[in-house]
């Protein structure tokens, strides 16, 4: 009986110590990443500096309202930099991992894309620290296909056909 009671003891408290240990080093490599993360953000910085970008702001915040079934829910956005060139405004993000510097990674993509809609700026800036690229990302779903200079274009086209026909009737007429 002793044996059991000590069996099931020490099965327990092994359990609840590889617990604690899985725990344990489960933040200190979540905290090394997030440390790795902050370091990144400030070395980019600089990096964006002297590829001529002016910082507009850091970890800015915008909230917008997503209804779910009809209940409204407030949503925070961080985006990691506001940046500027050429009297332009771009959101950059920086990335420091291996997989995530890559546009083509899912939660990057979906990531830049909540930044543009939220944001609305003239680009979007990845901004790789792994190997120090600064990358322009453009999704073809949000380029508008026909810019305020094509509609004055086909503006101006449609009023010179219509005084081209007042013009051609006002001859014809005898």
């Amino acid at each position: 009986m002793d044996y059991i009671f000590l069996l099931m003891a020490g099965t327990i408290f092994g359990a609840i110590i590889t617990v604690n240990i899985l725990r344990f080093l489960k933040n200190r490599s979540l905290r090394k990443k997030m440390e790795k993360a902050r370091k990144s953000e400030f070395k980019a910085i600089e990096f964006v500096e002297s590829k001529g970008f002016e910082i507009v702001d850091l970890q800015s915040e915008r909230e917008y309202i997503l209804s779910v079934d009809g209940k409204p829910h407030k949503i925070t956005v961080r985006a990691d930099m506001i940046i500027k060139k050429s009297n332009k405004i771009y959101i950059a993000e920086v990335k420091s991992g291996k997989k995530v510097t890559s546009p083509k990674h899912s939660g990057t993509r979906r990531q830049l894309l909540e930044y543009f809609m939220v944001y609305r700026p003239h680009g979007l800036i990845l901004i790789d620290m792994e190997r120090k690229k600064i990358r322009t990302v453009e999704y073809s779903i949000l380029q508008v296909k026909n810019s305020g200079l094509s509609y004055i274009k086909r503006l101006i086209f449609y009023f010179i056909l219509l005084l081209a026909g007042f013009i051609i009737g006002f001859l014809a007429r005898g």
